[in-house]
């Protein structure tokens, strides 16, 4: 969690970035009796901020090096807005909804997510669905069309944490938002059967 926030605050909010992140000197680790006090008195000594191993620094480094000379990438972040937040009131639910985009360009109605990965040979449209990301994408979605009743598209992309940090970018298809919706719609109904609701 701390290396994809670290990740997604350096790629998406550089300005920000040396005001929440510190890098640990090399070789201190979190590991063993002393690696631990090391760790402690370091973090001690820098107050209010996330504090990296120098691997997790250095890898980040890298990983915004590829990110800024991928032509797709460039692309896809040329024109938009991060870290977007939305607030609606879901016509259909009737509830207080919110959700937060890491880009969204409203011109080309575009939302862009992104998400780190161990190996991107095991991303697929079917992982999109095994691990609910086919939810965030269609709660997005619902949310801009409700606020601008236009459908916006929805693009994933995917970093490889680890040398040399391969970029998968997928395209959401309706079949995916589809599942997405079913879900959304059963886990309210199921709440709603719950005594507590």
């Amino acid at each position: 969690m701390n290396f994809g926030s670290a990740g997604h605050c350096l790629l998406l909010e550089p300005e920000n970035f040396a005001n929440l992140y510190v890098c640990a000197p090399k070789g201190t680790r979190k590991r063993g009796k002393d690696g631990k006090k090391r760790w402690e008195e370091f973090c001690k000594l820098n107050p209010g901020k996330n504090v990296l191993t120098a691997n997790e620094w250095n890898q980040l480094q890298n990983i915004r090096k590829v990110f800024q000379l991928n032509p797709k990438i460039r692309q896809l972040w040329k024109h938009g807005e991060t870290e977007v937040s939305m607030f609606w009131q879901d016509a259909e639910f009737a509830l207080e909804c919110k959700a937060r985009m890491d880009w969204f360009d409203a011109d080309s109605r575009r939302i862009v997510d992104l998400k780190f990965t161990n190996n991107i040979g095991k991303v697929s449209a079917q992982k999109l669905i095994d691990q609910h990301f086919a939810v965030q994408a269609c709660w997005y979605r619902r949310g801009v069309y409700q606020l601008t009743k236009k459908l916006p598209d929805f693009i994933f992309v995917f970093l490889e944490k680890y040398a040399p940090h391969n970029i998968r970018v997928i395209n959401v298809t309706e079949d995916i938002f589809r599942h997405g919706e079913q879900t959304i719609k059963n886990a309210l109904i199921n709440s709603e059967l719950k005594p507590d609701g």
